[in-house]
């Protein structure tokens, strides 16, 4: 059997709950959902902002080539300033939004689009969970394949010092002596292979994290427990956030729609001016106001398109909601699928490797006793080394076949 050490589920759990944390922080994918989430909270607040009363002010010198004045008083030498040389005004409106169902209904797609962008980072935040399992699992595998290969090369290296000693007391022919100088050569090839895994594996599960991960790290036990039933899983897809994004997408749609209908209804709106100057004119007066409600009603053509348009928008809307409810229990379907052929070849596995085992210690008798070719004990090598890489490849698949089916299914991980 494997030369691996185990750990329990909760210390194996321990250590796969470490990475998934170190996630949280480390993964940029992640970071990049949490600002478009803060993206969308900021257009939310733009969009209900508008709905409050705004101030404009403007001010301006003018300077004039001739004055304008007309005395009113001749006793009191009274006069009134119609354009002065230099005149300055100043103004200063209050406007209020009375009546403006675009904006309205905008403001609460603008809702509906901040509460998607939420349920997107969660989204995400289960693909990186998705992603740091498998890679997890992928960098445990590939350090026992090397383990494996390293065991393997020794055995090949052992084989040819024994051949090497028999050769020159001409007991083995030259030719049983080149396959075992072959067979180590190939040995080596596969243990450069295995390093190189373990370096790519590394580098991705440090990428996804932003943590070093150890040198070493185990496999995990085998958890033989049946998967829940598949219609009971695919009715959960509906709690999945990626289905709830889409339905809060279309809601948006829907309301933006809406807000496109209601551009032939009038606006109403009420607003106060209050008018600094020093050309006081006939009113005497350097400040003045004025207040009122005012009425904007426009048609046009474009307006009528956008409506159409808008109304497409909402279709396609609800039909991509459509599509995640279908594409959720197809990812749901896979992942039992997987993990059910994981169940069968996790047996499969152990079985295929104490078969080789045992198959290579015949071999060994046989050609000891003559009985066999030393093509046959290399044969049977190479089998043990196959099972085991089998085996490995069926534990990680094992494990992170169930871990893909909790996400996949709205469901914690363990």
């Amino acid at each position: 059997m494997l030369g691996l050490v185990l750990v329990s589920v909760s210390a194996q759990a321990e250590n796969v709950k470490t990475f998934l944390d170190a996630a949280e922080q480390g993964s940029v994918e992640l970071r990049i959902s949490v600002e478009q989430r803060n993206r969308a909270a900021a257009e939310y607040r733009q969009a209900w902002t508008a709905l409050l009363p705004s101030l404009s002010a403007s001010a301006g010198w003018t300077h004039n080539q001739y004055n304008a004045e007309i005395t009113l008083n001749p006793v009191t030498g009274q006069k009134a300033v119609i354009i002065p040389y230099d005149q300055f005004d100043a103004n200063f409106r209050f406007e209020l939004p009375l009546i403006d169902t675009g904006r309205w209904f905008r403001m609460a797609a603008a809702g509906a689009s901040e509460e998607a962008a939420v349920l997107r980072e969660q989204v995400m935040r289960d693909l990186v969970r998705r992603q740091v399992v498998a890679s997890y699992y992928g960098y445990a595998a590939a350090l026992a394949v090397r383990e494996s290969a390293k065991k393997s090369a020794g055995v090949a290296i052992e084989q040819l010092k024994l051949m090497e000693i028999r050769a020159k007391v001409g007991t083995v022919t030259e030719l049983d002596l080149l396959r075992a100088k072959a067979e180590a050569a190939r040995t080596r090839q596969v243990l450069a292979d295995t390093e190189s895994l373990v370096a790519t594996s590394r580098r991705t599960l440090r990428t996804l994290t932003g943590m070093e991960p150890p040198q070493t790290l185990p496999l995990p036990e085998d958890d033989t427990t049946p998967a829940a039933a598949l219609a009971e899983l695919e009715s959960r897809v509906e709690q999945l956030p990626a289905v709830q994004a889409a339905d809060k997408d279309a809601q948006a749609s829907g309301r933006i729609a809406t807000s496109a209908r209601l551009a032939i209804v009038p606006l109403v709106s009420a607003q106060f001016t209050e008018r600094l100057t020093n050309a006081t004119g006939f009113a005497g007066q350097a400040s003045s106001f004025n207040t009122g409600i005012n009425l904007t009603w426009r048609l046009d053509v474009p307006t009528f398109m956008g409506m159409q348009a808008q109304a497409a928008n909402e279709q396609v809307a609800l039909l991509a909601g459509d599509r995640a409810r279908l594409q959720a229990r197809d990812q749901v379907n896979a992942d039992w699928q997987r993990l059910q052929a994981a169940l069968i070849k996790i047996d499969a596995a152990k079985a295929q490797v104490d078969a080789a085992q045992r198959a290579t210690q015949v071999a060994k008798d046989r050609y000891a006793a003559g009985a066999a070719t030393q093509v046959d004990v290399i044969q049977a090598e190479r089998d043990v080394f196959g099972a085991e890489v089998s085996q490995i490849q069926a534990r990680t698949e094992l494990a992170t076949a169930r871990a893909s089916l909790r996400i996949s299914a709205a469901l914690p991980l363990e």
